[in-house]
């Protein structure tokens, strides 16, 4: 799924910035915290993972507050009053008579305010980590839910956090976990794409005394109140929210394991949303589905990077792999991943993974490379942008039995193409390592044709490839063609 197009609309002489992805029966307004920058979040696989799985049960919208991100500057922080019609003002424009609301931290009142004054217009809601009493009172005394040392050091941790707008710091205070370089570095683009230093801090000082308890026990709606153990939002004042909430639910998140991104951490929040919008609880097996894999990876692709130098072999690989999306994206499959000189694409059904093969195996040999292909079909699940399962295991194993140039494929596949234009060779059946038992192997070839009238030549992507290569990067050309010649005389 590519981003989708930003759509604008005016308050108060500003331009504000909005995102709708799907087209799911149910609609969800997503209000973003201050970093949360809509365009950017995309550059991320498991955030994007999140907003695929959004859009296949949503009609999802995502903005960030008025200011922010892909919105006109403006000269003020807008009141909570300001931000909840505003948050109307997006549903109203999208054509949404009813939606399910999620916030997080900052952003929760002004929601709360959205379904305790038009409950007509909220289905449900889903605040994660709100605080809904002021921080900076004028008294010493803290809010309810919050010792004076658990208020002391939220407000000075983030105040200092805030002060190094734009160097990730915010990743260390959403979960201690996360504090590793690769999200530091996103989080860190996140913010300066965001904001300036000046106008996150005054955003910020205005969320610390924001007071909207009394908002709470006005709301109808279903609601989910979530909290991530672990962090520095009390988890008392997290839980008041809920209690105040006449229809509230209070919800501990499952811890995060060490390694995840910005995106696996917000995967058990996407739950609750779902669960809330649609009304059912998400299946276990959910991310299970039938499909058909397709592995490809180049041959001799050692001896060929020692025969024309490190560079030749980056620009030439790298041709390839854009020429791979081409071919995939055209046959309607989704190029999982890129490693090296192997790829893993996906497929709804064998047929095209097979003709899409045979389309790569080609346009690699334009480009002097000799590639082999695997094809296997079964059940496969995603994890995050990922495929695992013993059905991706299997497509690489076959892939890997393959001569240069051969398309294999597994009965499963054969069976199920039975009637195309392909023609299958029986291989027998092979032990495959690491998996169990025998598969039984076909090599599969495009049928040919009854000769037609020759059409006037046009150029194929593969020869608009070689073109382009031949203006951009003639040496590697001129060593492709020496090595071509050379094997053609072994």
């Amino acid at each position: 799924m590519d981003p989708p197009v930003t759509r604008y609309i005016q308050r108060d002489g500003h331009a504000l910035a909005y995102q709708v992805v799907g087209g799911g029966p149910h609609p969800v307004a997503w209000f973003f915290e201050d970093m949360m920058h809509p365009d950017l979040m995309w550059t991320d696989p498991h955030l994007h993972y999140n907003f695929e799985r959004c859009s296949s049960f949503a009609r999802s919208l995502f903005f960030q507050r008025r200011g922010f991100g892909l919105s006109d500057p403006v000269d003020h922080v807008p009141t909570l009053e300001e931000q909840a019609d505003d948050v109307l003002a997006v549903l109203d424009d999208a054509e949404v008579a009813q939606a399910t609301l999620v916030g997080a931290a900052s952003t929760c009142g002004a929601l709360a305010l959205v379904a305790a004054r038009c409950p007509d217009r909220v289905s449900g809601l889903i605040l994660a980590e709100p605080w809904s009493d002021t921080l900076l009172s004028e008294g010493d005394d803290p809010p309810a839910g919050w010792t004076a040392s658990q208020r002391n050091r939220f407000v000075e941790a983030y105040r200092g956090a805030y002060t190094r707008w734009g160097h990730g710091e915010l990743t260390a205070l959403a979960h201690p976990t996360l504090d590793v370089p690769h999200n530091r570095r996103i989080m860190a683009l996140l913010e300066r794409c965001s904001a300036t230093p000046a106008a996150a801090q005054q955003h910020l000082e205005w969320a610390l005394r924001a007071n909207y308890a009394w908002v709470l026990p006005s709301i109808q709606c279903p609601t989910k109140v979530l909290h991530q153990p672990d962090t520095l939002f009390a988890r008392d004042a997290v839980r008041r929210v809920a209690e105040l909430v006449p229809n509230g639910r209070f919800h501990d998140l499952p811890s995060i394991p060490v390694g995840a991104t910005l995106g696996e951490a917000l995967i058990p929040v996407l739950g609750h949303v779902e669960e809330v919008a649609t009304g059912a609880v998400r299946p276990v097996d959910a991310d299970k589905f039938l499909a058909a894999v397709l592995f490809t990876d180049v041959v001799r692709s050692t001896d060929l990077l020692a025969e024309i130098g490190d560079t030749h072999f980056a620009t030439l690989l790298a041709a390839h792999g854009r020429l791979v999306r081409v071919e995939v994206e055209a046959d309607g499959g989704t190029l999982v991943g890129i490693a090296g000189d192997g790829t893993l694409s996906v497929f709804d059904g064998p047929a095209s993974a097979l003709h899409c093969a045979h389309r790569i195996i080609r346009t690699a040999s334009a480009l002097g490379l000799s590639v082999r292909s695997g094809v296997h079909v079964g059940t496969v699940t995603r994890a995050g942008p990922e495929l695992t399962g013993m059905t991706v295991h299997i497509g690489a194993r076959i892939a890997a039995s393959a001569g240069p140039r051969e398309v294999r494929c597994s009965q499963m596949v054969r069976d199920l193409v039975v009637g195309a234009d392909i023609d299958f060779t029986d291989l027998g059946r092979h032990r495959l390592k690491g998996v169990p038992g025998q598969v039984h192997m076909f090599t599969a070839t495009n049928r040919t044709r009854p000769t037609q009238p020759a059409a006037p030549p046009r150029p194929t992507l593969a020869d608009r490839a070689v073109l382009t290569m031949a203006r951009r990067a003639p040496g590697v050309l001129r060593d492709l063609a020496r090595l071509a010649g050379r094997r053609s005389r072994q």
